[in-house]
């Protein structure tokens, strides 16, 4: 019955409705739960439907869900500004080209050997492993360990050694001097003792010319030597 015809004493036909969210009956349609429970005790029903009143929430209505808000991107100028915070400095740039001049940018050569005696910087010197020429710059760089720059065969990024030839303070030697070609011309003579144990004997002379102008009787032949120092 409606409110109107509570009050006019009138019975009008009675529409069954739902409340929205608890599903109880109710005079007038999308009623909640505590909407009914005002209006009963306000018309004074005789049969209310709560002893206490109710806390009602109204489920939501998809037709005013609102839309979720769009994700916010990150501004252009803050990527920009990270950007270039992360670009070094000119001069730092400066610096890390300088020490990369320090150390070699080409493949490591193979491994070097232990046992080999410290070279002679005095001399010409080569890899002991590929056997490339080194032509070294300095033996009095200021660095503590490495004190030796030089190029490898035709690299234009010098390469760093310590004083004897080592790629790292603790690892194998990597040069080595370059052989140097040596010639002797030896005297053979005849060993004058009968009874002695060589059979021969040997004087070694720098030059053809210095042992034919050493020479002595019984000369059996002159021969050449070469070797490698």
């Amino acid at each position: 019955m409606s409110i109107l015809g509570i009050l006019l004493g009138r019975r009008e036909p009675v529409v069954e409705y739902r409340t929205v969210d608890g599903g109880h009956p109710a005079p007038f349609p999308d009623m909640t739960d505590e909407q009914l429970y005002n209006y009963e005790v306000t018309f004074n029903v005789p049969k209310r439907t709560f002893a206490e009143r109710p806390r009602s929430v109204r489920p939501p209505d998809p037709r005013r869900a609102e839309k979720a808000p769009p994700e916010r991107k990150e501004p252009m100028t803050e990527t920009v500004v990270q950007k270039t915070q992360e670009r070094p400095h000119p001069e730092a740039d400066t610096r890390r080209h300088t020490a990369t001049a320090h150390r070699p940018t080409r493949s490591m050569p193979p491994p070097g050997r232990a046992d080999l005696p410290p070279p002679d910087l005095s001399r010409p010197v080569r890899l002991v492993t590929t056997k490339q020429p080194v032509d070294i710059i300095t033996t009095r760089a200021r660095h503590p360990v490495y004190k030796v720059h030089a190029y490898i065969g035709d690299d234009d990024v010098v390469t760093v050694f310590t004083m004897d030839g080592r790629l790292s303070e603790n690892g194998p030697r990597y040069l080595e001097n370059v052989p140097q070609k040596q010639q002797l011309f030896i005297n053979v003579y005849p060993a004058s003792n009968g009874q002695a144990t060589d059979k021969y004997v040997l004087t070694q002379h720098a030059s053809r010319e210095e042992a034919d102008a050493e020479v002595k009787a019984g000369r059996i032949a002159c021969v050449p030597l070469q070797f490698d120092l």
